[in-house]
């Protein structure tokens, strides 16, 4: 299988990560939806109804805060590091990273420009008037207002909740229409039960593309890669480090940190 390709290209190839909770288990950060996950422990009505989180809102607050405080404890593992590792290598223009987490453990491995499908908890939305900002301090505090329209109650943690509009979506849309016969799509640490892959791709991307790769340790839908590797995040992006560099840059291999 010929992956450095042998035809000019319009633009050089670009790398698509697609990431969930697989990414950060193995930082020790729980995950929601596992049998034993974060959902099964808590009443999703109080803590993630974006219909009813106003009348719980202090026990939303207390919920978040106990994950902020989770992935905090956290460290950054090889996988995040890898990931990167090659955005640096090859530049944010080129290396598009999109998770469905809501840790900062991409950015603590130094990545940038992480698009957050489900928000994150370092920020505050105010709902009253649409204004999303920095939390102040290191706490989620359910006391801080709005800085724009000065109001408290329609503040609430930056996580996309159930029936909460997720206005970061449209970055998928962009990327299905924008994605090239030639670009590395590379989904690491999801069983899809949010997202299918047929949302993620154009219809020219299904029926295991060569250039699809699946990293996960029990992979669902893998009828759309041309690559799975049923391994854990870092273990598997190792495994796929030399097609990623033989796409991105034949010349270069970069080495992981």
């Amino acid at each position: 299988m010929n992956f450095s390709g042998s035809q000019p290209l319009a633009r050089a190839p670009r790398l698509y990560v697609f990431s969930g909770a697989g990414l950060s288990a193995e930082s020790g950060v729980p995950t929601f939806r596992s049998t034993d996950g974060i959902w099964s422990k808590f009443d999703l009505d109080e803590v993630c109804n974006f219909n009813l989180w106003r009348k719980h809102r202090s026990a939303v607050f207390r919920f978040y805060e106990d994950r902020r405080k989770e992935i905090e404890a956290a460290q950054p593992n090889g996988a995040h590091r890898l990931l990167a590792l090659w955005q640096h290598t090859w530049g944010a223009e080129r290396v598009r990273l999109i998770t469905q987490n809501v840790d900062n453990l991409l950015e603590r491995a130094a990545a940038r420009d992480v698009v957050h499908l489900h928000g994150d908890l370092a920020t505050l939305h105010c709902t009253d008037c649409g204004h999303k900002f920095p939390a102040p301090g290191a706490t989620l505090d359910e006391s801080v207002p709005c800085p724009a329209c000065g109001r408290l109650e329609g503040v609430k943690p930056g996580i996309v909740m159930f029936f909460e509009p997720a206005p970061m979506y449209a970055r998928l849309d962009e990327m299905e229409e924008e994605i090239s016969g030639d670009d590395l799509f590379v989904v690491v640490g999801t069983a899809f039960e949010v997202l299918q892959p047929d949302r993620l791709l154009p219809a020219d991307r299904f029926d295991r593309h060569p250039r699809n790769i699946l990293v996960d340790p029990a992979p669902k839908r893998t009828e759309f890669f041309g690559v799975v590797e049923e391994l854990g995040a870092t273990a598997g992006l190792h495994r796929i480090a030399h097609i990623v560099s033989a796409v991105m840059n034949p010349s270069t291999v970069p080495e992981p940190a």
